[in-house]
């Protein structure tokens, strides 16, 4: 088993209200050995609630807390990569941990009611906007940078400030496409929607893009959201079960290619995630296909149980591959599920290992 496995936590997004509760989870976090914490990057979410601007809340963490922060995941539509280039160096500059960016190549529930463009070639878009990203954090008055891209041009330009540190970037690809790409360029992968037999079968395009660049999957973050509840009783669970029941129904392409039996007929593919949009009448429908997703399934793309169950199901996705695990905290006690990893799970991993 990996011997150096990280544990993050993905703040709550919707986020609840008001913001300094936000900080004060932060705070909290603080106490137990947490590598990182990381944020959605949204415009509209579901379940739908308070959605505010991520990266003005990483810049005022990033004063606020000794640990690093990323996005997971942000997308290269809603902002031209000089602007995103600065911001982050800015943010880094004021960040004692540091910063790293999850990249996807976008999904309509951000874009599409605002009319914002992104289905162009998204994944070609989302190489140029890092390619980009690099070239100016590296660049200054000494060194001009140019670029000539199918979506951005650079023509001698450079900024008046590059991060201190290294900003990684974690892709998360949910394709075979994607996944080689992350293999090829990217310091981390960070997918979400999976079990240990689909991450397992899936690491494999990363590993053969890391191959084609001539690197190695040691230098790859191998990352996983991945959504975690804990509980004595399997009845205080069934209500946290929705979170991954959502994913599944937006992933039932992934369930099939993953080897899995699916017999939720009536579902077809109404639900691919990246076309999802959150509303009334999306909510409603959704409502009624979730009791239909089986709990062994939501059991196999979770970790969810009581306390020793969760280890097991820890142990299963570190043999998978994962190295680094971002947990999506749903509770049922989200304060008591928090204490039971940082006092107990995490430190009988890093004792065991």
């Amino acid at each position: 088993m990996e011997k150096n496995l990280k544990f993050s936590m993905l703040l709550p997004y919707p986020a609840p209200e008001p913001i300094e509760r936000l900080f004060r989870l932060v705070e909290r976090m603080q106490n137990y050995p947490i590598d990182s914490i990381w944020l959605p990057d949204h415009l509209l979410m579901y379940p739908k609630g308070y959605c505010p601007d991520v990266w003005s809340i990483i810049s005022a963490l990033a004063v606020k807390t000794p640990l690093k922060l990323g996005t997971g995941v942000t997308c290269p539509h809603r902002r031209h990569p000089a602007v995103f280039a600065q911001m982050t160096a800015t943010i880094e500059h004021l960040s004692t941990g540091g910063l790293s960016v999850g990249i996807g190549a976008g999904e309509a529930m951000n874009l599409d009611p605002f009319g914002i463009e992104w289905r162009k070639k998204p994944v070609k878009k989302m190489v140029e906007f890092i390619e980009v990203c690099r070239l100016l954090w590296n660049s200054g008055e000494a060194r001009k940078v140019s670029y000539e891209g199918e979506f951005y041009r650079l023509d001698n330009a450079y900024l008046q400030i590059k991060p201190n540190r290294k900003i990684p970037f974690y892709i998360g690809a949910n394709g075979k496409r994607t996944r080689f790409i992350a293999g090829m360029i990217a310091e981390g992968w960070i997918p979400i929607g999976e079990s240990p037999r689909t991450y397992a079968k899936n690491l494999e395009d990363v590993r053969e893009g890391a191959k084609k660049a001539g690197r190695s999957i040691e230098e790859i973050d191998r990352a996983l959201q991945i959504y975690t509840a804990i509980a004595d009783k399997e009845e205080d669970l069934n209500f946290v079960r929705m979170f991954p029941a959502v994913l599944l129904l937006g992933g039932l392409k992934k369930l099939k290619e993953g080897g899995y039996e699916v017999e939720i007929d009536e579902i077809g593919d109404e639900f691919y995630f990246k076309e999802l949009i959150p509303g009334e009448e999306m909510e409603n429908r959704l409502y009624e296909l979730i009791p239909k997703v089986p709990i062994e399934l939501t059991n196999e793309f979770s970790i969810m149980g009581n306390r020793d169950e969760c280890i097991e199901r820890i142990e299963e996705f570190a043999k998978a591959g994962v190295n680094h695990f971002i947990l999506i905290n749903v509770g049922p006690n989200p304060k008591e599920t928090l204490r039971i990893y940082g006092e107990e799970i995490i430190p009988y991993f890093r004792e065991s290992l």
